[in-house]
């Protein structure tokens, strides 16, 4: 396949799969669908390694060898426009003003834009390089692995609902129209074609977090979509302010203009990162990810694994090197750390897996932002680690608490106790995954300390990331310890899930070993060129010494290391047996505690005992949860306010 075929593959299957998916209702046809649709973009993300590998680095496509018969740039006009008339109808339907006003704004901004002076479109309109390829891997691995699994949680989802009409088949659709504006927005060199696949994944946002059709599932929808239109609105100035600057729209022509710190570039810049922000739910923006819980697992684990996300995180990471080292570049990295430690802090006072997993994911985001404006070679290789390692092992974890809600009904870690013996395979996966948001030899762990050696010159941002840290071990440590409570109950029941849940669940915990143990392998592979290319400095490399993993200058001088690593090793080896040997315990070497009444029979939580006139009896044993000290209501006001403080600095220091 050549490089226009991988381009058409990568955008217009998802969406020839949305319409099959939209018009054809019988549910093995949407299956079918599904999967081949998986195969293909797979096959698409293994094209585009290929070829970029063979190309040196680079694929640039542009318009005129499109040889197309019509006017690009005026058709993605036309549809970005017709797409905030859309989305203004849903705000005025809603009886929603603020959502008008902004799709209105917006609309009014881009006309006078267009209509003012004469716009010049760049002529290399896609430009694949290594920290694209990444994303593609991201969305056309992981995304289709989502679908597939919704092929077996949409069935039981949909029946706990109680639904006489299926709504899978707009489902499926939005799902693949996601992933194909997602493919074309890390791929465009085109500021505005940029904008307008931004824009889609806003509306598909909102079209998948109301998915249920509830009171409680469209408010959070609508939500998401008026946050994330203010953050379009900054993405429209951007464009405008940049153009301006520049007198072009292209990103390549933009990343050329390094350290700039006077006149309007820097401005634009900042209306870039503050879209990011909004995008991926930095404080103060978090809360319309914290409301997308409501929709399906699935959508829980797209928006916060591969997509919605990982957009703005690109974004920032994306124009780092031009803000590298500049007053921009600091405030930027000071309102990632905050967000990381203040994220951090919340997590520790919810009791909701998905709370606990959407709080984790801000905070890591918050890292990313953080690494990218502290933007040296260092710490942008932290973060395009992190957006890898994050999104695998975070689609995991919504995955499992997904299914683990499906089978005890309920999020509540609390009620997880004894999980061990009644879902023995889900729970393994979901602490490996939990594992890997926490400990060496995984990747997370890892990016922290490379996010550490390159803040050592912000002593306020060391700081953030330092407590941020320990605070991630808290909550971490907490729910893996009541996940793995086990009872004196002897038997095991082992769940049935339907194979598209199960094999989607075991092939990404490979991914989560795979990358974990090949870090190094990863980082020489695709994250060191793209740095390589970005920054023009003199590169450091990850190699695997003897006794760890270890970041060295091309001049030999080590900069850090991570030592021990076999010993890790070791002990991941040991976790991986931990189900055999208490699988081949014999049952008399269980003893039940003694809890003043005889145990019940079917007590898998060990919580349980039979008192006197044969009444059930709960004992009440539970996790810390620091509500005084770390409570949502407690700090989510403060941290807003300070994180406002903090971007409202950040745009007076540019201005």
């Amino acid at each position: 396949m050549d490089k226009y075929t991988l381009l058409a593959l990568a955008i217009f299957i998802p969406l020839l799969s949305a319409f099959l998916c939209y018009t054809f209702n019988k549910p093995w046809v949407r299956n079918t669908v599904v999967f081949v649709t998986a195969l293909i973009m797979f096959a698409v993300a293994g094209g585009f390694v290929y070829y970029l590998i063979h190309s040196g680095g680079k694929i640039e496509i542009s318009l005129e060898s499109l040889h197309l018969p019509f006017d690009v740039g005026f058709i993605f006009k036309l549809f970005d426009f017709l797409l905030l008339a859309y989305i203004a109808d849903i705000g005025m339907k809603h009886k929603k003003p603020l959502i008008v006003f902004l799709s209105v704004l917006q609309a009014v901004a881009l006309l006078v834009f267009e209509l003012v002076g004469s716009v010049k479109e760049p002529h290399v309109v896609f430009v694949i390089d290594y920290l694209s390829l990444i994303m593609l891997l991201l969305v056309s691995v992981i995304g289709p692995m989502i679908t597939i699994f919704a092929t077996g949680y949409m069935k039981e989802h949909e029946h706990h609902q109680h639904l006489e009409k299926s709504r899978q088949p707009r489902f499926f659709a939005i799902l693949f129209i996601f992933l194909s504006a997602m493919n074309a927005l890390v791929m465009t060199n085109n500021l505005s074609w940029m904008l307008f696949f931004w824009e889609v994944t806003t509306l598909c946002s909102f079209l998948l977090i109301s998915h249920d059709g509830n009171e409680k599932a469209v408010k959070n929808g609508l939500r998401a979509l008026w946050i994330n239109m203010l953050g379009g609105l900054a993405f429209v100035f951007a464009i405008i302010v940049i153009y301006n600057a520049l007198g072009t729209l292209s990103l390549e022509e933009l990343l050329r203009n390094r350290m700039v710190s006077a006149g309007l570039l820097p401005v634009g810049l900042g209306l870039l990162c503050f879209a990011g922000f909004t995008k991926s739910a930095q404080f103060p923006f978090q809360s319309w990810l914290l409301g997308a819980m409501v929709a399906p697992t699935p959508v829980s684990a797209l928006l916060h694994s591969s997509t919605m996300v990982k957009a703005g995180v690109y974004l920032i990471v994306r124009i780092a090197p031009v803000f590298s080292g500049t007053t921009l570049g600091t405030m930027v990295a000071v309102a990632g750390a905050f967000t990381f430690v203040g994220a951090s802090a919340i997590a520790i006072s919810q009791s909701n897996g998905k709370r606990v997993l959407a709080y984790s994911t801000i905070a890591n985001l918050g890292l990313i932002v953080c690494c990218a404006g502290i933007g040296s070679y260092v710490a942008l290789g932290a973060a395009v680690l992190l957006m890898i390692f994050h999104a695998i092992s975070k689609a995991l974890l919504f995955l499992c608490v997904g299914t683990i809600e499906l089978e005890i009904g309920s999020r509540d870690i609390e009620d997880m106790q004894g999980l061990f013996k009644k879902m023995p395979f889900t729970t393994v996966i979901a602490v490996i995954g939990m594992i890997s948001m926490l400990l060496p030899p995984f990747g997370v762990l890892l990016t922290k300390w490379l996010a550490l050696e390159a803040a050592v010159k912000l002593p306020l941002v060391l700081i953030c990331i330092i407590i941020g840290s320990a605070f991630t071990l808290v909550f971490w440590s907490k729910w893996i310890g009541i996940i793995l409570t086990l009872s004196f109950h002897a038997k095991y029941k082992m769940e049935k899930l339907p194979v598209a849940m199960s094999a989607t669940m075991a092939v990404l915990v490979l991914a989560v070993i795979f990358t974990g143990v090949d870090i190094s392998m990863i980082f020489n592979a695709v994250v060191a060129p793209f740095l390589t290319e970005s920054l023009k400095g003199l590169p450091e490399t990850v190699l695997n010494g003897t006794n760890g993993l270890w970041l060295v200058s091309e001049s030999g001088r080590m900069v850090g290391g991570f030592s021990s690593f076999y010993f890790f090793m070791i002990l991941f080896l040991l976790f991986l047996l931990y189900p055999y040997i208490f699988r081949s315990s014999k049952a008399e070497l269980w003893k039940p505690p003694y809890l003043c009444g005889a145990n019940t029979e079917e007590d898998f939580k060990g919580l349980e005992f039979n008192a006197p006139a044969d009444t059930v009896e709960h004992v009440i044993v539970h996790n810390y949860y620091f509500a005084g000290a770390f409570g949502e209501a407690n700090i989510t006001p403060w941290a807003n306010f300070i994180a406002g403080a903090i971007i409202m600095i950040m745009f007076g220091v540019v201005i």
